[in-house]
């Protein structure tokens, strides 16, 4: 069998978008699949769906933000499934607006859902693929948005960077272990984003959701990648263990441009304020912070 074929999957955001894409994708190559999200009658339409077409589901009804709910969550998936040794850390949101009118309780909500949830997974999932031993992997969505910085959606930028650093870093810890890590940093991709983020702030905030924005965001969402064809994309990088995914290269020159402008800074540097040790013994494989 050609992996992931047997093996099972924990998916996060399952109910729709990319998440669905994921799993769909997972059943289609034999692969077991824990379908996690908050929208529970949307979660069982998609498991319904997924088992008719002959894949092997279960459901976890998960507030990803709930760092109680993780460890009970991912026992009910391998009670379900068996050992989990895919997980994929896609559930997100976007929101706030511009930094300055951007309430604080937006703020935290994104980051909330975007990075501590990412965290939460892989802090319970992680420590059982070690304890195992075999392969696995763990792959965390993240967005262009975590690549270039883009003005008016701060939260969802700063949230998405740190999905990317927070996976980066994780790459380099697990680097020579047989569990894979893969990041994916979507262009726009046809979903639901808009209209969860919209009715999730509403509620938050307390005032009913702007049917304006929900229809203008979501006529440009709808433009987007078909999210089935990124699930595609995901399973296949998991199956070559590569790292980065993206999914539109229309995004190539602003990401050439930030580095260009990083690249600059380090070429015209003299030198003057010293050398930097700590960087030469991570360079040697010594880690500053521990020694």
């Amino acid at each position: 069998m050609v992996w992931p074929a047997g093996e099972a999957a924990f998916v996060t955001g399952a109910a729709s978008g990319i998440g669905l894409g994921i799993a769909r994708a997972l059943v289609a190559a034999q692969a077991k699949v824990a379908l996690a999200d908050i929208d529970g009658p949307r979660l069982a339409d998609v498991a319904t769906e997924l088992s008719e077409a002959g894949g092997a589901v279960t459901t976890v009804e998960l507030d990803v933000s709930d760092a109680d709910g993780w460890e009970a969550a991912a026992d009910r998936a391998e009670g379900a499934l068996g050992p989990i040794s895919i997980l994929c850390n896609n559930a997100g949101v976007n929101g706030g607006g511009a930094i300055d009118d951007t309430p604080f309780a937006v703020w935290r909500w994104v980051q909330r859902i975007n990075v501590d949830a990412q965290f939460l997974g892989v802090s319970a999932f992680l420590p059982r693929f070690k304890r195992r031993g075999g392969r696995a992997h763990i792959m965390n969505t993240a967005s262009m948005a975590g690549l270039v910085p883009m003005a008016t959606v701060g939260a969802y930028v700063a949230s998405k960077f740190a999905s990317v650093g927070f996976t980066l870093v994780l790459r380099e810890e697990l680097r020579g272990t047989d569990v894979g890590v893969s990041l994916l940093c979507p262009g726009t991709v046809a979903s639901r984003l808009s209209r969860t983020a919209e009715e999730g702030q509403a509620k938050l905030l307390g005032r009913e959701p702007n049917a304006a924005v929900i229809e203008q965001n979501g006529a440009l969402q709808a433009q987007g990648a078909d999210p089935d064809r990124v699930g595609e994309q995901v399973v296949q990088a998991m199956q070559d263990r590569q790292f980065l995914i993206v999914t539109h290269r229309d995004w190539e020159s602003l990401v050439i441009g930030l580095h260009r402008e990083i690249e600059g800074t380090l070429a015209d540097f003299d030198g003057r304020y010293g050398t930097d040790l700590s960087v030469q013994m991570m360079l040697g494989g010594v880690n500053p912070v521990a020694t």
